[in-house]
């Protein structure tokens, strides 16, 4: 019984962490595919 519950809160952890990686890895393919507005300049004169 110990044990089952050792595996059954190794398994919930494991899932959290993976999960969490997942949702930094999709964050940051977002953040390189979306458009910088702060490269792009304005003209001064016109």
């Amino acid at each position: 019984m110990k044990t089952k519950k050792y595996v059954i809160a190794i398994a919930i952890f494991g899932g959290m962490l993976f999960l969490a990686n997942a949702a930094n890895e999709y964050n940051l393919d977002a953040e390189q595919t979306a458009v910088r507005k702060d490269r792009i300049k304005k003209p001064t004169h016109g």
